[in-house]
């Protein structure tokens, strides 16, 4: 057989539809079977000197690929073709040069394409052979012409073998579809500075959109009704990434839809809610009858007027065993840090949460109990443990809905993750890190089922062997109203559902906590975690010097914010006694070269942090009075509950009869003189004072990075805002600070 010349080859591309023109296309077939096709068609059908990019049904695609095929059988092809590479060698994709006219489809292999595109440009065509391709070539282009005009079929690009869309796609989906998100993320162009995604900066030529895009949305068409192994999550995560581009195109940007559409608009509009319809019902097949589709549960959200009782609120889990502990907090939030904002307690179903508990929540001022049974309830029937944590997020009638443990306990006003947060802001979420725990290789499960991995995940402890644990879930902010969050949002509820954690997450990973930060990178919408990793706050041991106590964390101005595990010293241990002693907190802002002490069925767990001058800092005194107050608080609940809410409340919880309450005997319970003032309101407590200098040395630091150009992912304007708010009220006296914050 004769070799493909160059020339003929470059007349066949300029047919084809990239990147499917591929040397496996160009096997010889009966040239009777071509000569019948090419003789059928009208010549005056075609245009001549078109390009014509056109997406085909299964009948047009046969008649083409005969078309062409036909044409290697004429010119004799000499030698046989290179077959494909495996899928799992196939080298990455490379970029072609973007030209106002026409740019010539790539071939399957880089080198292969290379080399014909050099030898195309050197050669020239006889005119015999030119007289006799223009004849071909306008017989291949009749035939595909009238058969997508016969057919009805689609524009924009050509359907993908079902069969083999996963096990051998024609080109790399994970690497496409994360250069397609980082596009639609703005980071097209960025030469400097970090990048979350960072796909688009590894290119050597200009990103092709239109190439990038007909790959990504055949990719799409076909997998929208294709069914696919649940337990591999490489394939779950194309699937998520094919839906959130759909929809990113379709409703967000709306602008690229005449630049993507080949032909129609329209066309491409039905095809895209074809898409997400499809493949919402494929990953997602429990949203019905809660919601009838994924626009009509984020339009709920986008409804939500602002401001309004269902804007932001508090979301807590709890069944009976952790009735008490879900009471405690919520009455902390109330009595102690005047928090307004609404609550809603979660649990699965009547034997869950009994009714005489349900009685004493929805008697607490601005808290209702949900049956999260009743929302998903295809899936939440199936509930088990930590999974029902990310279904009550999507279940809770709030927009922007943080997500609280019942045993977390907070030195600020909880709204302040909803106002004072420059990374909930600008993420739409909010995360914090875990301890910096356990060293080992626990990325290599992450990286197959996410090879394509975002420059931000990189820099992770989990994924620099550093920690096992990422991701503490003990408070989680998601804004469920945009776009990219709720599509992350839901494939962590995916993550944790029944199959799916059974069969394969909670063996890869430790409950739900890593699955949050996981399913946005696999998702590919930014995100990012609070400055400090997990430490601890409680008393500092004399003969270590390390800070003992519960699971502690920092705002993003290094202050004390939260911690997990109520007020006992060993939850696992006892509820009832050993209680915390809150004088010290630890930090960990390095992640590395920090020392941990196991707790003991006496003593909570210990750190000792690599820079302990600046990383342990002494509770202001407002910080140690509020955690006396918790315990006391404990104290009242704590196995006698109902008392409690019959003296506090003024209710019964067993029949749910009401009564007046002596509002002087509760105010003497929560420390509340007749003035109205609790024993630490008068304090200047959540401000850092010149007592207390570590926090300002920090803050001057953090500014100062800030001013020299060491702005980090994330840092904004309000990121400055903040720091400089903090250093003005941390130099102020009492009284200056209250005229200043009256003046603002």
């Amino acid at each position: 057989m004769e070799r493909i010349s160059p020339v003929k080859l470059r007349a066949v591309h300029n047919l084809c539809f990239e990147p499917f023109c591929t040397q496996e296309m160009l096997k010889t077939t009966s040239i009777s079977r071509f000569d019948a096709a090419a003789k059928n068609k009208s010549p005056q059908r075609a245009p001549s000197n078109a390009k014509i990019r056109l997406g085909v049904s299964r009948n047009a695609k046969i008649v083409v690929l005969l078309s062409l095929l036909s044409l290697v059988w004429i010119w004799n092809a000499r030698s046989k073709p290179t077959p494909l590479p495996a899928a799992s060698t196939r080298p990455p994709p490379q970029p072609t040069t973007p030209s106002p006219s026409h740019a010539p489809p790539m071939l399957a292999s880089p080198a292969a394409n290379h080399s014909v595109s050099e030898a195309a440009s050197s050669a020239e065509p006889s005119d015999e052979v030119a007289s006799e391709t223009r004849e071909i070539i306008d017989a291949a282009l009749r035939n595909v012409l009238d058969a997508s005009l016969d057919s009805g079929a689609s524009n924009s690009a050509l359907s993908l073998n079902a069969a083999t869309l996963d096990s051998d796609p024609p080109f790399d989906v994970d690497l496409l579809q994360a250069q397609f998100i980082d596009f639609l993320n703005g980071e097209e162009g960025v030469k400097h500075g970090p990048l979350f995604g960072g796909s688009l900066r590894r290119l050597d030529l200009p990103f092709d959109i239109t190439r990038a895009w007909n790959q990504v949305h055949a990719y799409a068409l076909s997998a929208k009704d294709a069914e696919y192994n649940h337990t591999d999550f490489l394939h779950l995560g194309r699937r998520v990434r094919a839906n959130l581009i759909a929809y990113t195109v379709r409703y967000d940007r709306p602008s690229l839809l005449p630049i993507l559409a080949s032909t129609v608009t329209e066309k491409l509009t039905n095809e895209l809610d074809a898409v997400i319809d499809g493949l919402t019902r494929l990953i997602y097949p429990w949203i019905s009858p809660t919601y009838p589709t994924f626009r009509a549960m984020q339009m709920h959200f986008r409804s939500i007027a602002r401001g309004s009782d269902n804007d932001e609120g508090i979301v807590f889990c709890s069944g009976k065993w952790h009735f008490e502990l879900a009471v405690h907090a919520i009455t902390t939030f109330r009595r102690v840090l005047n928090s307004t904002l609404p609550i809603e307690v979660h649990h699965a179903g009547d034997e869950d949460l009994p009714l005489p508990m349900r009685r004493a929540l929805n008697a607490m001022e601005g808290v209702r109990t949900v049956d999260v049974l009743r929302t998903f309830p295809e899936e939440t029937k199936k509930w088990g443990g930590w999974s029902i944590k990310p279904f009550a997020m999507m279940a809770s009638r709030f927009r922007k809905v943080m997500f609280v443990d019942a045993d977390a306990l907070f030195f600020q006003d909880p709204r302040v993750l909803f106002t004072d947060s420059a990374i909930f802001a600008e993420y739409g979420s909010l995360f914090y890190h875990d301890r910096s725990l356990g060293r080992g290789d626990t990325a290599d499960w992450f990286k197959t089922i996410n090879p394509e991995y975002t420059d931000y995940a990189s820099t992770l402890r989990y994924m620099r062997q550093m920690s096992k644990h990422e991701m503490e879930s003990g408070v989680v902010v998601v804004d469920k109203g945009r776009t990219g969050p709720l599509h992350a949002l839901m494939m962590v509820c995916k993550l944790n559902s029944k199959f799916e954690r059974d069969a394969v997450t909670y063996h890869q990973v430790y409950g739900d906590k890593e699955t949050y930060w996981i399913s946005w990178d696999i998702t590919r919408v930014p995100y990012q975690f609070t400055p400090s990793y997990g430490g601890t706050v409680g008393y500092k041991n004399p003969d270590t010097g390390r800070v003992c106590g519960g699971l502690f964390h920092t705002d993003e101005r290094l202050k004390p914010l939260w911690w997990n595990g109520g007020v006992v010293a060993n939850k696992h241990v006892s509820q009832d006694s050993g209680f915390m002693r809150f004088e010290y907190a630890a930090f960990d802002t390095d992640g590395d070269e920090i020392v941990w002490d196991w707790e003991t069925p006496t003593t909570p767990f210990c750190l000792g942090p690599r820079w302990p001058e600046k990383e342990v800092v002494e509770l202001s005194r407002s910080e140690r009075e509020k955690g006396e107050r918790f315990v006391s608080i404990y104290k009242m609940i704590k196995g006698k509950w109902e008392v409690y809410f019959r003296t506090v409340h003024g209710i019964d919880v067993a029949t749910g009869e009401t009564h007046s309450v002596n509002q002087e005997e509760v105010d003497k319970m929560f420390g509340i003189d007749s003035n109205g003032i609790t024993a630490d309101s008068a304090l200047t407590s959540d401000v850092k004072t010149t007592t207390d200098p570590e926090g300002v040395d920090i803050a001057q630091i953090q500014l100062l990075d800030f001013l020299n150009g060491e702005v980090g992912l994330g840092s904004n304007d309000g990121f400055v805002t903040h720091v400089y708010s903090f250093l003005i009220q941390a130099l102020m006296s009492p009284y200056q600070l209250h005229i200043w914050r009256l003046t603002r």
